[in-house]
């Protein structure tokens, strides 16, 4: 790829399946820490990871636990960024009395 190359935002604690999916479309990923206390994507170090090559968030509801959606979903419509829900790993898990998979702009089970 040339100097514009494609950036996917997600998290460092998932499974290898979420960096594969990524990289089949030829974009890069760029990995950010959890939260200690959710075991799921860190917001805070999510916003110091976007540029503007970064082109989707997808951050990982792992293990039933869901991500902090509001503060992502918060952090992704400040710089223009969609949002793909990787909720394999979380069936039926709820988030502010939501069900995971209904924040982003798609979901994957």
């Amino acid at each position: 790829m040339s100097g514009q190359e494609t950036k996917v935002v997600t998290v460092s604690m998932t499974f290898i399946a979420t960096a594969w999916a990524i990289s089949y479309v030829g974009a890069t990923p760029v990995f950010v820490d959890i939260d200690p206390a959710r075991r799921t994507m860190c917001p805070a170090k999510l916003e110091a990871a976007i540029t503007s090559r970064t082109k989707a968030i997808i951050p990982v509801h792992l293990y039933g636990m869901p991500a902090e959606m509001d503060r992502i979903m918060a952090i992704a419509e400040q710089h223009g960024v969609p949002v793909i829900e990787d909720a394999a790993q979380a069936h039926g898990a709820r988030y502010q009395g939501r069900r995971v998979g209904q924040f982003g702009q798609i979901a994957c089970f």
